[in-house]
C-alpha cells in the first residue's frame, strides 16, 4: 500500500505563505537585497541586485561577497563581518561597490544579522541602495554652494578692491593697489603691470611686486617675442597661461627662463589689458612659486579686475594728462612776458596770468568779471568795449590798441588780441587772448627815427666839414699858388736863384700832400690794414695831438691778426672819443690804453677835462649813439664814468671771438 502524502498542517501552510510573501517582497524591491553567511559567501540574490550589479542569481550565489568590493576597500568586509558576528546592526553605511562591468557605484548599506530558530547568528542580510546620482547631486549642490560662496567672497573682495582703487589718484599708488588685488584674487606670489609702448610692439614695465630686482631690470622692456608669457600674449593678443615654466616649449633655453628661475617663479599667466573700445593698453600678469593652474572662477574674477584696472588706468592717465596740460599752460602763461586772459561765454573774465596780476598790482578777484575795465584809459573804454563785444558776438578774432593803467598809475600803450575757444564737443566756451605792453617799443621807434635823422645830419655835417677843409684850406692854398705863379709869370724873366726861392716858398706855404694825406687817413686808415690796431691807434693819437692836446698812448698784449670788424670798430670808437674830448672837454691831457684781458680786448680813453652829466648826454649825444651802434656789431659793451669838472673815462670791452654771424662793417 502506497504512502499517502500527509496534508500540511495549518501552521506549516501559514509559514509557507509567509515565506512566499517575503520572497515576493524581496524580489520586487528596488533595492538590492543580498544575504551571506558568516564567511562572506552569498546565499541569496534578488532581482534588483541582478539589475544593479550585473551578476545573475546563478553567477552570484556561492561567490564571496568580495567580488563586489573594490580592491582598496577589502579590509572593509572583514570589519563588517566582525560587527555582524557581534550582533550589531549597521545602518546607512556609505561606501563604494563595483559592478560586473567594472563600474564603481556609490552605495548605502544597511546590514542586519540573520539568526536561526535558536537565536544563533548564522549570516547577514544586506540592503544595498545605489546613491551614485544622489551623491553626485549632493556633490554638485555642495560645489554650487561653494562656488556661490566663492563668488560672493570674490564679489566682496572686488567691491573692497574697487573702493580702494577708486580712491587712488596717483599712478604709483593705483598700480600698487592693482598688484595687491591681483595677488589676492589669484592667490599668487608675485604680479606685474606693463604698458604698451608707443610703437605698439613692446611693453614697458610700470610696476611689479616680489620679483628679483635683476629680473625687474631685465623685463623693463619686453618685445613681442616668444621668450616670456607677456611677449607671447602681446604678439597674439590673448591670455597666455604657463602652468610650469620648466615644461614650457617657447621658454626653453631663453634668458627669460633664467630670470623666472632667479625670481623663483614656476607658473605665470599674462592677460592683455584693453580699453572700452578694445584698444590694447598693456598687460597684467601673476606669478606663482610652484606649478599652478588657476580655475575658471579665478579667471572670471581676475578678468573683472583687469577690466576695472584698464578703465582706472585710462582714467588716471587721462586726468594726469589734463592736469599736466593745465599745469604746462599755467606755467607757460605765468612766465610769459605778456598778459594772458580768458573769458567765459558771458564775456566775463575768468582767468588772468601772473604777468597781468603783477602789471595791475591787484589780486585775482579784482581782475575777474568786468572789473578789469576800470583800468582802461577813460578815452579808450567805449571804443575797446565796442571792438570786444562785436567780435565776441560774431565769434571772430580781434585786435585793439588801448591804454592800460599800470600798478604805479602810469598808463601804458597796449596791443590786445583775442580768439574764440571751444569745448571738446565744439560748443562755444569764451575767449582767450593776450595784451602786450608796447610802450617801450613805440618809444624806441620814435627814438630810432630821431637817431636816424641825427645820423643823416651827422653825415651831412661830416660832408660839410670835408668840404670846408677842402675849400678853406686846400682850395685856398691852390688859389694862392695859382696867383703866385701867375704873378711870377707877369714879372718877366728872373734869375734861376729867384725862381728856386719862389718855388721853395710856395712849397713851404702849401704842404698840400701832407694835409691831403692826413685827411685821407681820417677817412680811411690804411695803417689799420697794414700794421694793425695798435700801430694805427698810436698814429691817430700822435696826429690828433697836433691840435693842442697832449695824448699819451699805451698798448699791451694786443694780439696780431685781430678780426677786421673788431679792429675797425675800436679805431672808429677811439677816433670819435678823441674828437669829442678835444672838442668838448677842454682837457689838456688825454690818456689812451689798449690791451687784452682774458678773452676780451679793452680800450680806455680818459681825459682830465670839464666832464659832463651822463644823463644829459645819453638823451642828446649823437657821438655816444654812434659808438653804441658800432659796438653792437661786435657784441661790445660801453662804460662811461664822468662828472662835471672831474673829467671823463670811456671804457670799451669787445670779445675776441665773435658769434657765427655776419658782422656789419662800419
Amino acid at each position: 500500500m502506497k504512502d499517502v502524502p500527509s496534508r500540511p498542517t495549518p501552521a506549516q501552510t501559514e509559514v509557507e505563505d509567509l515565506t512566499s510573501r517575503l520572497a515576493a517582497i524581496v524580489d520586487s524591491s528596488n533595492d538590492a537585497i543580498i544575504s551571506k553567511d558568516l564567511n562572506g559567501v552569498i546565499s541569496t540574490w534578488n532581482r534588483a541586485a541582478v539589475e544593479l550589479l550585473g551578476y545573475s542569481e546563478a553567477e552570484a550565489i556561492g561567490q564571496r561577497i568580495t567580488i563586489l568590493i573594490p580592491h582598496e576597500l577589502l579590509d572593509e568586509e572583514a570589519d563588517i563581518l566582525r560587527r555582524v558576528r557581534a550582533g550589531e546592526r549597521i545602518e546607512h553605511y556609505e561606501t563604494r561597490r563595483i559592478t560586473r562591468d567594472g563600474r564603481i557605484l556609490d552605495v548605502s548599506l544597511t546590514i542586519s544579522p540573520i539568526r536561526d530558530a535558536q537565536g544563533t547568528i548564522i549570516g547577514a542580510s544586506k540592503i544595498l541602495r545605489d546613491i551614485t546620482e544622489t551623491r553626485r547631486a549632493h556633490a554638485a549642490l555642495r560645489e554650487s554652494e561653494q562656488r556661490l560662496a566663492r563668488e560672493v567672497a570674490g564679489a566682496r573682495t572686488l567691491h573692497s578692491i574697487s573702493t580702494r582703487l577708486i580712491s587712488e589718484l596717483t599712478e604709483e599708488s593705483l598700480f600698487s593697489q592693482i598688484l595687491d588685488a591681483a595677488i589676492e584674487l589669484m592667490c599668487s606670489d608675485a604680479a606685474s603691470i606693463q604698458m604698451l609702448g608707443q610703437d605698439g610692439t613692446s611693453l614697458t614695465l610700470l610696476a611689479w611686486k616680489n620679483f628679483h630686482p635683476c629680473s625687474a631690470t631685465f623685463w623693463e622692456r619686453v618685445d613681442a617675442e616668444v621668450g616670456s608669457s607677456c611677449g607671447v600674449a602681446l604678439r597674439d593678443n590673448v591670455r597666455v597661461l604657463v602652468t610650469d615654466v620648466e615644461a614650457c616649449d617657447f621658454m626653453a633655453g631663453t634668458k627669460d627662463l633664467e630670470e623666472y628661475r632667479r625670481s623663483g617663479i614656476r607658473a605665470v599667466q599674462s592677460t592683455p589689458l584693453q580699453s572700452r573700445v578694445g584698444r590694447p593698453i598693456g598687460m597684467i600678469s601673476t606669478h606663482w612659486h610652484a606649478p599652478h593652474t588657476p580655475t575658471e572662477d579665478d579667471f572670471m574674477l581676475f578678468d573683472v579686475l583687469a577690466r576695472q584696472a584698464a578703465d582706472l588706468i585710462e582714467r588716471v592717465r587721462s586726468e594726469n594728462a589734463i592736469r599736466e596740460s593745465e599745469e604746462r599752460f599755467r606755467l607757460i602763461a605765468n612766465t610769459a612776458p605778456v598778459i594772458i586772459w580768458m573769458s567765459d561765454a558771458s564775456k566775463d573774465c575768468t582767468y588772468i596770468n601772473q604777468t597781468g596780476l603783477e602789471f595791475s598790482g591787484q589780486p585775482i578777484d579784482a581782475s575777474l568779471g568786468n572789473r578789469w575795465m576800470a583800468r582802461i584809459h577813460p578815452e579808450d573804454v567805449v571804443q575797446l568795449w565796442d571792438i570786444y563785444s562785436r567780435a565776441f558776438d560774431q565769434r571772430e578774432r580781434f585786435q585793439a590798441d588801448f591804454r592800460l593803467r599800470r600798478h604805479d598809475g602810469e598808463y601804458r600803450s597796449v596791443v590786445g588780441t583775442g580768439a574764440p575757444r571751444h569745448h571738446g564737443d565744439g560748443s562755444f566756451a569764451g575767449y582767450i587772448g593776450s595784451a602786450i605792453d608796447v610802450t617801450e617799443h613805440r618809444l624806441a621807434e620814435e627814438a630810432l627815427v630821431t637817431v636816424n635823422q641825427r645820423l643823416v645830419d651827422a653825415q651831412e655835417e661830416e660832408r660839410a666839414r670835408i668840404a670846408r677843409e677842402l675849400h678853406d684850406d686846400v682850395v685856398q692854398r691852390l688859389v694862392a699858388l695859382s696867383l703866385r705863379l701867375h704873378v711870377s709869370k707877369r714879372t718877366g724873366p728872373v734869375s734861376t736863384t729867384d725862381i728856386s726861392r719862389e718855388l721853395e716858398e710856395a712849397c713851404e706855404e702849401i704842404h698840400l700832400a701832407k694835409d691831403v694825406q692826413a685827411l685821407s687817413h681820417r677817412l680811411h686808415p690804411k695803417r689799420l690794414e697794414y700794421f694793425g690796431i695798435a700801430t694805427a691807434a698810436k698814429a691817430l693819437c700822435r696826429e690828433m695831438s697836433s691840435q693842442g692836446v697832449e695824448i699819451s698812448f699805451h698798448a699791451e698784449n694786443v694780439p696780431e691778426g685781430l678780426p677786421r670788424p673788431i679792429a675797425m670798430c675800436l679805431y672808429r670808437v677811439l677816433q670819435e672819443t678823441l674828437q669829442n674830448a678835444i672838442k668838448h672837454s677842454e682837457a689838456e691831457r688825454i690818456d689812451v690804453s689798449l690791451g687784452c684781458q682774458g678773452d676780451e680786448i679793452e680800450l680806455t680813453v680818459r681825459d682830465f677835462g670839464s666832464g659832463f652829466d651822463i644823463q644829459d648826454v645819453k638823451r642828446s649825444g649823437l657821438g655816444l649813439t654812434s659808438i653804441k651802434e658800432r659796438l653792437k656789431g661786435v657784441q661790445g659793451e660801453l662804460f662811461i664814468r664822468s662828472q662835471p669838472r672831474q673829467g671823463t673815462t670811456i671804457h670799451v670791452c669787445v670779445p675776441l671771438a665773435l658769434d657765427d654771424q655776419e658782422t656789419p662793417r662800419r
